[in-house]
């Protein structure tokens, strides 16, 4: 097994707990720096829920990594598209209030 792999799953996971719950949703790029009007905008259960999962899937693909069930390579190529599609999923299902 790869140590920094599940070192890195293990601080996704750390990350995504809270997000389920709603909680530190001002660690999220971009939310923080909203106004007031435009936060009512957004669904924040929603966008911190989408996030936490993607973060999940992501940790998931680390762990089949560092368990060489899928090379390195794809590994990271995985988390990439996960992570872009998490970010654009998020913008979408956030903004359905």
């Amino acid at each position: 097994m790869k140590i920094p792999l599940l070192l890195c799953t293990i601080l996704l996971v750390g990350i995504s707990i809270p997000l389920y719950f709603g909680k530190c949703s001002n660690m999220i790029a971009g939310y923080h720096d909203l106004s007031k009007d435009d936060k009512e905008k957004i669904n924040k259960m929603r966008l911190c829920r989408v996030l936490a999962i993607t973060l999940d899937i992501a940790a998931i693909i680390l762990i089949l990594g560092a368990n060489s069930i899928i090379g390195i390579n794809d590994t990271i190529i995985l988390d990439i598209v996960t992570l872009i599609i998490g970010t654009i999923l998020s913008q979408i299902v956030s903004k359905n209030k």
